[in-house]
C-alpha cells in the first residue's frame, strides 16, 4: 500500500509541477530525465561493482549492501542534475504558447516525468537490503511447487514501465552492441527477487566477484527429447516436480536442465557463518535463436547434507527453501539446476545480481536422464569437480589397458567370472526380452549360476547397457600380484577403507561409481546391479577378510562410451593406473 501511494504520490506531484511550468520547460525536463536514465543503466553494473569492492567495513558497511541500489539512484540523480543545469545554461527562457495547450502539453510532460522517476525511485530501492515486501510491495510470489510467478502489480506499474521502455530504447534508438534487454529482459523481476531471502529479506543480498566461482557446467537429458515425469523426477522423491515459469506457463515438452556448481566463498557468509542462499537470487537469462529472452530461477541445488561427512543430497525448490551450507569450512560448493525451455540456450548466470557469462560455453559434464544425475548427487561427484587433483597415486600398479582386458579387469557386458543364471529364476532381478539384467539385487547357491544344461533361449549372462554406455568390471580380492586392484594390497593396505566409493576417473578427471557388484564365496553367490543406486563402500558386499581364498568381488562400472578410463580407485587411492588409457568406443558382448 505505501509503495503504490508514494509512486502516485511521485507521478502526480511531477505532473502537477510541470504543468505550471508550461510545456516547453516540461519538455525539456523530460528530454533530461530520459537521457539521465539512459545514463544510469549505462553507468549501472560499473558503479554498483566499484560500490560493492570498495565499500568500508564498520558503519559505512551498509554502502555494500545497498550496492546495486545506489549504483542505479546515483548516476540518475548526478546525471539529471548536470543536464538540467546545462539546460538551463542553454536554453535560459521559456517559450510561451497558448495556455490551453501549455498546460496540457506540460501535463504531458509532467506525467512521463514522473512515471520515470517513480520507475526509477522504486528499482532502485527495491535492489536495497530491504524486507521482501518492501512498503507493502512483492510482485513476485511462490505459488505450487514453489514455483517463482508475477503475482502482483503497482497500481500505476511505474517499474514495469520504466524498465519496459529503457529495454525497448536499448534494443532501438539506442541501440548498442549490449543493450539492456539482453541483459535484463525482466528488470522489475530482478529487483523483487533478490530481496527474497531467509527472515523476509534479513540476509544478504549482494555478493562480490571474490566471494563465488563457477566451477563446473551440466546438462541434464539436453537433446533427449524427455517428458515432464522423466526429466523432472529423482529417487529421492517419488513425486514429478511441476516447473512453470514466471507467467505460469509449463515448460514445454522437449526442454531440458542446465546446472552450475556454484563455490561460495567466506565473502558470501552472513555475520552468524554460514551462506545461506534462496531460490530468487540465483537467476538464468536464456536466448533463443530468435533473440527472444526468459528468465529462469532454480529449481533444484545439490549441497552437503550435513557436517562432519562427505554425504550430500538434492533439495527441490518446491517450497520456501533457504539453501545453507553446514560446518566451517571455507568453501560452500552448491549445484544449482534450472529448467530450460526447449530451443532455449543459456546466457547469463546471475549470483545476487552479479553476471556470469556462460553463452556459447559447452557443458563440462551432461547427463542423459536424472538417473546419472543422481548417482553423481549421491556420491558427491557432482560436486567434486576433477577428482584426480587430490589423487592419491603413490601404490596405483601401472596397467596397460589398451585392450581393455587383463587381470582382474574386463569390458563388456557378460558377467564376469563366467557366471550364467537361469530366467524364471531372478525374482530379485529385472529381466529385459533380451535375457539381459536391467535392475535388481538377489542371492543365489553357487551351482545357481554356473549355467549347466540351460537351454540358450533361458540363459542370463549379460548386464543391459545403454547406447552411450559400456560396462567395465574389475575384480578387487586376490592376490595383488594378480590382481592389480585387489583390496588386499600390502603396499596401500593402511590408506584404503571400506565405507569410500570406488571409481573409475577418466582422463578428463570425471568419476564414475560402481553401480553394482557380483560376490561368491563357498557358500553364496551375490548380484547387484542397480544403476540409479551406486555403490558407496565395499561394506555394502559380504565383509572382504584377507586370510579367506574364497572370496569373490566384482565391481561393475558403467561409463560413458568415448572417455578414456586412467585410473580405478578407492576413495581417493588409485589402485590401478591405466598407461594406456581403456578407450570405451563400443559395447562387447555376444
Amino acid at each position: 500500500m505505501i509503495m503504490n501511494l508514494m509512486s502516485i504520490a511521485i507521478v502526480l506531484g511531477l505532473g502537477y509541477l510541470w504543468v505550471t511550468r508550461g510545456f516547453f520547460s516540461a519538455l525539456l525536463h523530460l528530454g533530461c530525465v530520459l537521457a539521465a536514465g539512459a545514463i544510469a543503466f549505462a553507468a549501472w553494473e560499473p558503479v554498483a561493482m566499484l560500490l560493492l569492492t570498495k565499500a568500508p567495513n564498520g558503519f559505512f558497511s551498509f554502502i555494500g549492501d545497498a550496492a546495486w541500489g545506489l549504483g542505479l539512484a546515483l548516476p540518475f540523480v548526478i546525471s539529471l542534475a548536470i543536464l538540467r543545469f546545462a539546460i538551463d545554461k542553454i536554453a535560459p527562457a521559456n517559450i510561451i504558447v497558448e495556455e490551453t495547450f501549455d498546460s496540457i502539453g506540460g501535463g504531458i510532460c509532467g506525467a512521463g516525468i514522473g512515471l520515470i522517476t517513480a520507475g526509477m525511485f522504486v528499482l532502485s530501492t527495491s535492489f536495497l537490503r530491504v524486507p521482501t515486501a518492501f512498503f507493502g510491495y512483492q510482485p513476485v510470489h511462490m505459488v505450487e511447487q514453489g514455483n517463482l510467478q508475477i503475482k502482483e502489480n503497482l497500481w500505476i506499474p511505474v517499474d514495469r514501465l520504466t524498465s519496459n521502455l529503457y529495454n525497448h530504447l536499448s534494443s532501438n534508438v539506442l541501440h548498442t552492441k549490449t543493450p539492456l534487454v539482453h541483459y535484463y529482459p525482466d528488470l522489475a523481476t530482478a529487483a523483487a527477487t533478490q530481496r527474497m531471502s531467509e527472515g523476509g529479506g534479513n540476509n544478504k543480498n549482494t555478493i562480490t566477484e571474490a566471494g563465488f566461482e563457477v566451477a563446473l557446467h551440466f546438462t541434464v537429458g539436453k537433446g533427449a527429447n524427455l517428458s515432464a515425469s522423466e526429466l523432472f523426477a529423482d529417487q529421492f522423491d517419488a513425486r514429478t516436480q511441476q516447473i512453470t515459469m514466471l507467467d505460469g506457463n509449463p515448460l514445454p515438452t522437449g526442454s531440458y536442465i542446465d546446472g552450475y556448481l556454484i563455490n561460495f566463498k567466506a565473502g558470501a557468509k552472513e555475520d552468524f557463518g554460514q551462506v545461506v542462499v534462496s531460490k530468487g537470487q540465483i537467476r538464468l537469462v536464456a536466448h533463443n535463436s530468435a533473440g527472444e529472452a526468459v528468465t529462469l530461477f532454480p529449481i533444484a541445488v545439490t549441497s552437503q547434507a550435513r557436517s562432519g561427512d562427505n554425504t550430500f543430497g538434492r533439495f527441490r525448490f518446491d517450497g520456501e527453501l533457504y539453501v545453507a551450507s553446514v560446518g566451517g569450512a571455507t568453501e560452500a560448493p552448491m549445484a544449482f539446476e534450472f529448467g530450460v525451455p526447449a530451443g532455449y540456450e543459456p546466457s547469463f548466470l546471475y549470483v545476487r545480481n552479479l553476471r556470469h557469462d556462460v553463452q556459447g560455453q559447452a557443458p563440462d559434464r551432461e547427463f542423459a536422464d536424472s538417473t546419472s544425475r543422481d548417482i553423481a548427487v549421491q556420491t558427491g561427484d557432482l560436486l567434486a569437480g576433477d577428482r584426480t587433483a587430490n589423487l592419491n597415486t603413490q601404490f596405483a600398479t601401472v596397467v596397460d589397458g589398451t585392450s581393455g582386458r587383463g587381470p582382474g579387469i574386463s569390458t563388456g557386458p557378460r558377467m564376469g567370472n563366467r557366471m550364467v543364471l537361469q530366467k524364471g529364476q531372478t525374482q530379485g532381478l529385472q529381466i529385459n526380452e533380451e535375457n539381459q539384467i536391467v535392475n535388481g539385487q538377489q542371492l543365489f547357491l553357487p551351482n545357481d549360476v554356473k549355467g549347466r544344461g540351460i537351454d540358450r533361449a533361458l540363459r542370463v549372462d549379460e548386464f543391459y547397457v545403454t547406447n552411450d554406455t559400456n560396462i567395465v568390471q574389475i575384480e578387487v580380492t586376490g592376490d595383488p600380484s594378480v590382481n592389480p586392484g585387489s583390496y588386499f594390497s600390502s603396499a596401500a593396505a593402511a590408506e584404503l577403507r571400506a565405507d569410500v566409493p570406488p571409481m573409475l576417473i577418466d582422463s578428463n578427471g570425471q568419476a564414475y561409481n560402481a553401480i553394482g557388484y557380483i560376490y561368491q564365496d563357498n557358500n553364496k553367490v551375490e548380484i547387484r546391479y542397480t544403476p540409479g543406486q551406486p555403490v558407496l563402500g565395499l561394506d555394502e558386499a559380504d565383509s572382504l577378510v584377507r586370510s579367506r581364498d574364497d572370496q569373490v568381488l566384482i565391481l561393475i562400472f558403467r561409463p560413458s562410451i568415448g572417455v578414456d578410463i586412467e585410473y580405478f580407485t578407492i576413495g581417493d587411492v588409485a589402485l590401478i593406473q591405466f598407461d594406456a588409457p581403456i578407450v570405451l568406443d563400443r559395447k562387447r558382448g555376444r
